[in-house]
């Protein structure tokens, strides 16, 4: 119906427990930085729907919004599409009429499943492992781990910041039986390289990550070096610190 809008413009997926949405951030940071239309597709939202739905820093209008929704509604109740799915299209479609040139990919739930592994990417990401939505994903950290490298594809760059080597080692695995190459496990523990505009030590991890997705991406997207980019300066998220 839509025309596989999600095929218009080449993305980086990123999936994990914590860590994803500022790892997206950092990651549309730098991608702007370079001089690339950046699409991001992110979620929750602080205040309005719409701010999950981003093209060059700017959320999708009121009304494109609305039309978009009073056209996929027929859809989604034929469908019987969960709230994500639905903003999940509509992402895609936007992204691809306001002409992003790359998208950032934010996974809603788990990563094997979820509405957004449509996409075949540059880069999959998986930032790290916890225990969360056990009634879908499973009990232990090993069966979450799985579930979570299903975003993983055959040929595309495989990246993890996961430092528990037990639940390191699942998500390697699974990504190489998926296909996935390279598999990249980013040594986290490392000192910081710059200031960073997204404060506190723990994202300094996801700073890392970021980096070595970008790393990842072939010309004209990266790679970008070893250290943090000057973008990650200012690289901001609302309502965090």
């Amino acid at each position: 119906m839509l025309g596989h809008p999600e095929r218009h413009f080449p993305s980086i997926h990123v999936a994990g427990t914590n860590g994803k949405g500022s790892t997206c951030a950092f990651i549309g940071a730098e991608l702007a930085a370079r001089g690339h239309k950046v699409g991001i597709y992110t979620s929750p939202h602080l205040v309005s729907v719409r701010e999950r739905i981003v093209v060059d820093g700017v959320p999708i209008g009121e009304d494109a919004f609305a039309e978009w929704t009073t056209f996929l509604q027929p859809h989604i109740e034929r469908l019987d599409a969960s709230f994500f799915e639905a903003t999940t299209a509509i992402a895609f479609a936007d992204l691809a009429a306001r002409g992003a040139q790359v998208g950032v990919i934010e996974v809603g739930l788990g990563g094997r499943l979820d509405a957004t592994n449509v996409i075949t990417p540059l880069v999959s990401v998986v930032t790290k492992i916890a225990r969360e939505h056990t009634d879908y994903l499973g009990t232990d950290l090993a069966s979450i781990a799985r579930e979570k490298a299903g975003v993983a594809k055959r040929g595309v760059p495989f990246v993890t910041g996961e430092r528990d080597p037990a639940v390191r080692e699942v998500l390697a695995e699974e990504a190489t039986r998926r296909g996935a190459r390279p598999v990249i496990l980013v040594d986290s523990p490392r000192p910081p390289t710059r200031p960073l505009g997204l404060k506190g030590r723990h994202q300094h991890a996801n700073a890392w990550v970021a980096l070595a997705a970008l790393n990842a991406l072939p010309a004209p997207f990266g790679p970008v070096g070893d250290t943090w980019p000057e973008s990650f300066t200012r690289t901001y998220v609302a309502g965090r610190f």
